[in-house]
C-alpha cells in the first residue's frame, strides 16, 4: 500500500503533465502503481460494530439495587443470578460484558480469619497480659491438629513449559485423609500422635491421659504452659476437669487466633514436605511420609522450631501495633 505522500505527489506531477512513465521513474514504482496512485481513491473500511448494547437503563439501575443487597447480605453474584433476579430477557453474556464494562470482575475470593472488634480487643487484652506479666514463651507447650489428604493442597503448584499439560488425579470425595494432633515442645522437638476414628472430647482425653501428660510431666514437672485453641473438643467440661485434676496450667487463648500459634508455621513446614512429589496410592503411604517428615524434622531442622519461639514476641507486638488486627509476616 502506497503512502498519501507518494499519491499527492503523483496527482501533482499529473497535474503538471508529465506521464505515467515519468511518475514511475520519479517514485521509483511500475508504470501501473502509477496510474493506480493517480486514479484510485483509498477505501474507507467501515469501523467494525462491537456487541449490541441491548441493557436498558432502567435494567441497569435493578441490576445495581440487586448487587447491593447480595453484597449486604454476603451473597455470592454470578451473571445467572443476576439474570433471575432483575428478570432479564437477555442473554448470560451480555450480562457478563456489561459487568466487565463497570469494572466488575468475577473471580476466586480468598479465605480469611475475619476479627471483629471484640475478638481484637480480647486479643490486645491478652497480649499485653502476656507482656506485661513477661510469660515464659520458652516454657510453653503449643499445640494443634491438621487434615491432610491424599490428594494435596488446593494450591498445590508447579513451573512447566508453555506446552506442556501437567496434571494431578481429583479423586472423589478427596480421595481419604488423615489427621494429625501435633505439639513443640521449648527444646525444638516435635511430639505427635496420628489420629484415628472420631476425634471427640473422650478421644482427646485419652491420649492427653495416656499420651501427652506423661511425656510433659517426666520432662517439665509443673513448671510448664499448655497452649490449646478454643474448638469445642478441648473446652467441654470434661477435659477442662482432666487439665485442673492434672495440675496443667492451660493458657488462655483468644478465639480466631491461630495466626499466634506458631504450630501454623510448623505445619507449613511439614505441609511442604509432605506435598512435594507424586500423589498418595493410599492412606498408609501417607501416614509413613508424615511420620519421616516429623522425625526428619526432629533429627536436622529443629533450629527452625527454636527460631519459632524466638519470634513470639516480635509477633505480639506486631499485632499491638495493629491494635489486635491479624498478623502477617
Amino acid at each position: 500500500m502506497r503512502s498519501i505522500d507518494q499519491k499527492k505527489l503523483a496527482l501533482r506531477w499529473k497535474t503538471e503533465g508529465k506521464s505515467y512513465g515519468d511518475i514511475s521513474k520519479l517514485l521509483n514504482i511500475t508504470r501501473n502503481s502509477a496510474i493506480n496512485l493517480c486514479y484510485y481513491k483509498n477505501k474507507v473500511m467501515p469501523k467494525k460494530r462491537g456487541p449490541k448494547f441491548s441493557l436498558t437503563k432502567p435494567q441497569k439501575l435493578s441490576m445495581k439495587r440487586v448487587i447491593g443487597k447480595l453484597k449486604e447480605s454476603n451473597q455470592r453474584i454470578n451473571s445467572k443470578k443476576l439474570k433471575s433476579e432483575c428478570v432479564l430477557n437477555i442473554s448470560v453474556r451480555s450480562i457478563q460484558r456489561h459487568m466487565k464494562r463497570v469494572g466488575m470482575l468475577y473471580r476466586k475470593v480468598p479465605s480469611q480469619i475475619i476479627l471483629n472488634q471484640k475478638h481484637k480487643e480480647k486479643r490486645v487484652l491478652l497480649i499485653n497480659e502476656w507482656i506485661s506479666g513477661n510469660h515464659l514463651w520458652e516454657k510453653t507447650i503449643f499445640s494443634d491438629e491438621k487434615r491432610f489428604s491424599l490428594d494435596g493442597p488446593d494450591n498445590w503448584k508447579t513451573y512447566t513449559s508453555q506446552n506442556e499439560k501437567s496434571m494431578r488425579q481429583k479423586r472423589q470425595c478427596s480421595g481419604g485423609s488423615m489427621m494429625v494432633w501435633l505439639m513443640t515442645l521449648p527444646n525444638g522437638l516435635l511430639s505427635f500422635k496420628v489420629i484415628t476414628g472420631k476425634f471427640n472430647s473422650e478421644a482427646y482425653m485419652h491420649m492427653l491421659k495416656t499420651s501427652v501428660v506423661p511425656i510433659l510431666k517426666l520432662n517439665f514437672g509443673e513448671d510448664f504452659w499448655f497452649q490449646e485453641d478454643n474448638a469445642p473438643v478441648h473446652k467441654s467440661a470434661k477435659v477442662r476437669k482432666f487439665m485442673r485434676d492434672s495440675s496443667i496450667k492451660v493458657l488462655d487463648w483468644p478465639a480466631r487466633s491461630p495466626d499466634l500459634n506458631i504450630v501454623e508455621d510448623i505445619w507449613k513446614i511439614i505441609s511442604d514436605q509432605v506435598y512435594d512429589g507424586p500423589q498418595f496410592i493410599n492412606i498408609n503411604t501417607l501416614s509413613e511420609k508424615v511420620k519421616y517428615v516429623i522425625n526428619d524434622i526432629n533429627r536436622s531442622q529443629r533450629q527452625k522450631v527454636l527460631d519459632l519461639y524466638k519470634s513470639i514476641r516480635s509477633r505480639l507486638c506486631t499485632v499491638l501495633f495493629k491494635r489486635g488486627g491479624l498478623y502477617n509476616k
